[in-house]
């Protein structure tokens, strides 16, 4: 489910559900967590990266298996909610988190991505924002970080029309760092680079620059929260789900 390696200074996490493409389930996210924890409290650790196994995906968003037996109440979108707790550890991880993104990320995998602190994308990776499809807004924060990687313009069209966006394009919208063949590869050189930095120094920059952030934000966060809450349950969103039950994951996101 997760591989975790640690050597010379890197942390390497690789998400390994390939039958479910990486679909973040509740157990998955706890060990993302965990292990972004025992990163930030180890002063051996100065850089983490997130990684797939899957040739052709990244993240497909959250665990379909279980968001769909949640129930159409509040209950259900404060057990969404919670996994965004997610993307709230990438922020707070002590290092950087560098995305090595080889395939697509779809859904709260985008989110993920905008999370972290790096990112760099293969040839064949994409980004997609499919919670309008699914009747829904981001819940982990998404919205929020997109307008703040890429403006809100670009962010409006990404977020209202759920289209995908290839390496290319995301390097050119300010949605990626680098692009390369092998994007774990050049994550892990990247990372490298940052090994030259004292581990107290990159922490003290991370912070600072996320500090810049949320005084920007302000109650950002909370007012996607609660447009989630909203939107979780309502028509548009009963239908999507009802639709995707009949239907193959993949063939309906990809």
């Amino acid at each position: 489910m997760l591989q975790i390696h640690c050597e010379g200074g890197i942390t390497v996490l690789t998400l390994d559900r390939p039958k479910a493409c990486n679909a973040l389930s509740r157990e998955l996210a706890g060990a993302l967590r965990a292990a972004l924890d025992d990163a930030s409290c180890n002063e051996a650790v100065s850089a983490v990266i997130l990684a797939s196994s899957h040739p052709r995906v990244f993240i497909a968003g959250g665990d379909l298996d279980e968001l769909t037996r949640l129930p159409m109440s509040a209950a259900g979108a404060e057990s969404v909610l919670e996994l965004g707790t997610l993307t709230r550890s990438l922020e707070a991880c002590a290092v950087p988190v560098i995305a090595a993104v080889g395939g697509a990320a779809l859904g709260g995998g985008a989110e993920v991505i905008v999370a972290c602190d790096l990112v760099v994308m293969g040839a064949d990776a994409s980004v997609r924002f499919v919670h309008s499809r699914m009747g829904l807004v981001p819940a982990w924060g998404g919205a929020t970080r997109l307008e703040e990687r890429i403006g809100a313009l670009r962010a409006n069209e990404l977020l209202l029309t759920a289209r995908s966006v290839g390496a290319d394009e995301a390097f050119a919208m300010g949605l990626c760092n680098r692009r390369a063949d092998e994007p774990l590869a050049a994550a892990l050189a990247l990372a490298e680079s940052l090994l030259a930095v004292p581990r107290g120094a990159l922490a003290a920059l991370k912070q600072a620059t996320i500090s810049t952030r949320e005084a920007r934000r302000g109650n950002a966060l909370a007012v996607e929260r609660e447009a989630f809450r909203r939107a979780w349950g309502s028509p548009a969103h009963r239908a999507a789900f009802t639709a995707l039950a009949r239907s193959s994951r993949t063939d309906d996101l990809a």
